[in-house]
């Protein structure tokens, strides 16, 4: 039997969006619609409604707000890597995500909302210490990139909030930051990015494990950093990749990562 259609809707500000999101317990967001219109081709998941976002202006915005870079829910990985003051690393992570034209139409927020752990963008959520604002009609709240991952495409987004922006902490004073990846097959990727902030040396990893990983450690230990994350987790087994391959994988990408973010800093 065909599947009944859904309802499609485009509330024009947050208030509403977050008004039909608590209406509907089961309805889904489209922002980008990279990952959803996949899911809903492969009937994978059937909402009562779907929630376009493309008419409210306040999420289609990038901005710097009290050292933050904001980015709204609704604004392209295309459009953030072509802002000026969008961190380094987050553009080298976008030339990573997907194609071209995924990227024309995939959102950031979308892309950690989907919380694919092997994502490369909840590394870098997770290794600049960003966070999460999300909406419903009981009001806001932040949720921080430590909390925001909870398993393999689940979040700490309960089904009637509305993730509306995005907010990275921009570089402060001595910080640099870099993003490194390796794979073998597309699928099984392992994303690391690395950074240096009040001394310490910040590792995040995607690919490695069903949620991304940060470590951290004295700058002057960064050489252990490998086996610090080797001795964290088991690595996630699916059938792109065993346990050894991903590890293997995390290995040589943290170390390439280690590696790089030092000379840049000596030569800087």
């Amino acid at each position: 039997m065909r599947p009944a259609p859904f309802e499609y809707v485009e509330p024009t500000s947050v208030a509403d969006a977050c008004a039909e999101l608590h209406r509907r317990a089961d309805a889904a967001v489209l922002a980008g619609g990279q990952s959803l219109i996949a899911q809903l081709n492969a009937r994978q998941r059937r909402p009562s409604a779907l929630v376009g976002l493309r008419l409210i202006d306040e999420l289609a915005t990038v901005a710097e707000r009290d050292g933050r870079l904001c980015i709204g829910a609704s604004v392209t990985q295309r459009a953030v890597r072509g802002a000026s003051a969008a961190p380094g690393v987050l553009g080298e992570a976008l030339d990573h995500v997907g194609h071209v034209p995924t990227r024309n139409r995939g959102t950031v927020g979308g892309s950690l909302a989907f919380a694919d752990p092997t994502a490369e963008l909840p590394a870098v959520l997770l290794g600049l210490g960003g966070s999460v604002c999300v909406r419903s009609v009981r009001g806001e709240r932040v949720i921080e990139a430590t909390e925001l991952f909870t398993g393999p495409f689940r979040t700490a987004l309960r089904p009637d909030e509305l993730l509306t922006s995005v907010r990275l902490p921009l570089a402060g004073p001595g910080e640099h930051w870099v993003f490194e990846q390796r794979h073998f097959r597309r699928h099984a990727k392992v994303s690391v990015v690395a950074g240096l902030r009040d001394g310490r040396m910040r590792v995040a990893v995607s690919g490695l494990a069903d949620t991304p990983l940060l470590v951290q450690v004295l700058a002057e230990d960064a050489d252990g950093l490998p086996e610090a994350l080797a001795e964290l987790v088991t690595p996630n087994a699916d059938r792109y990749g065993s346990p050894a391959y991903r590890a293997r994988l995390a290995e040589v990408a943290a170390r390439a990562a280690v590696r790089r973010l030092i000379d840049e800093l000596v030569a800087a």
